[in-house]
């Protein structure tokens, strides 16, 4: 995971702003994607670990809508069997991407949903790291092979399992 850190803060020059927007988890969306109240906080974190691990090399700004936010978090419904996706986007005239992460870990595989089901912390784990992995997307960066990586893509395959559960153990 440190190497695409390192690898983020050398590769931007100077400081890069991003608006965002993290779509509210209404009782709406709850309904529709088994999101939770707390989720955008998840969200929130992420964005926050990638300001402080790039070193002032990129920051971000809460924007007033998400029509005019070049990162924006809306919740999936599991419709994509993906834990989450990345879409690019063009805001006001500048790079910006659409988030979509799936806070149902129900639709993300029996593995998954047995070792979520009694662990919330595991629950929150997941939606987090998947908040981490595809807004690193949305600054640029690529999907690695590299197991340990934060942008490591399950198409490689591995323990998908373990890769969440190490990061709840921490």
């Amino acid at each position: 995971m440190v190497c695409c850190f390192v690898f983020f803060a050398a590769a931007l020059s100077a400081a890069e702003e991003y608006t965002y927007w993290i779509d509210e988890c209404t009782p709406e969306a709850a309904r529709a994607t088994a999101c939770d109240a707390n989720d955008p906080q998840l969200g929130q974190w992420a964005l926050e670990a990638w300001q402080r691990e790039s070193n002032g090399a990129v920051t971000f700004r809460k924007s007033a809508s998400a029509a005019h936010a070049r990162v924006a978090i809306h919740w999936a419904n599991g419709a994509t069997s993906l834990y989450g996706e990345t879409v690019a986007l063009v805001v006001d005239g500048r790079p910006g991407a659409a988030i979509y992460v799936l806070p149902d870990t129900r639709g993300l595989g029996a593995a998954i949903d047995r070792a979520t089901g009694s662990d919330r912390l595991l629950r929150d784990a997941v939606v987090y790291l998947t908040f981490l992995h595809e807004s690193g997307h949305a600054l640029g960066l690529k999907h690695t092979a590299e197991f340990a990586d934060i942008m490591y893509s399950f198409r490689y395959g591995g323990d998908i399992a373990e890769y969440f559960e190490r990061y709840r153990r921490l």
